[in-house]
């Protein structure tokens, strides 16, 4: 359905018509909300980390310019010195779960952050917290 459209029914609708979205019809003024589902941690398997690499853009305008928006250059071009610091700690990467690069041009900074976990014969020495609370405390 296009903006357009969904405003012309909106500014159509009256009390006791309902709402056609897709296939389905809403009661006008019905409660569309969903319960939330609750996120069961069984507080078993490895402790992981997630580390944060910031970084700044650089300066020059003539070097800004070619800048590139894409995440997985940019991580290219760091990989290197983030498993050399990642080693250095006594961590790596975690398997199967991707690194993410987030970039603010307005702060002209990016950030990479990688999940790791302890490398062999290593240890964490923080204790490992609750997902479910450890998102609580977040919030």
């Amino acid at each position: 359905m296009d903006a357009k459209q969904f405003k012309k029914e909106m500014a159509e609708l009256k009390p006791g018509e309902g709402v056609t979205i897709g296939d389905t019809k809403y009661d006008y003024g019905a409660d569309l909300h969903v319960k939330g589902t609750p996120l069961i941690d069984p507080e078993t398997g490895k402790t992981a980390s997630i580390r944060v690499f910031e970084f700044k853009m650089n300066p020059d305008p003539k070097v800004r310019r070619n800048f590139t928006t894409d995440g997985q250059t940019i991580f290219n071009a760091h990989a290197r010195q983030l498993a050399t610091i990642l080693w250095a700690d006594g961590l790596r990467p975690l398997d199967g779960v991707s690194p993410r690069v987030i970039i603010n041009l307005k702060k002209k900074v990016y950030q990479i952050f990688v999940p790791c976990e302890a490398r062999l014969h290593q240890m964490f020495f923080d204790k490992p917290q609750n997902l479910n609370k450890a998102l609580t405390k977040a919030r």
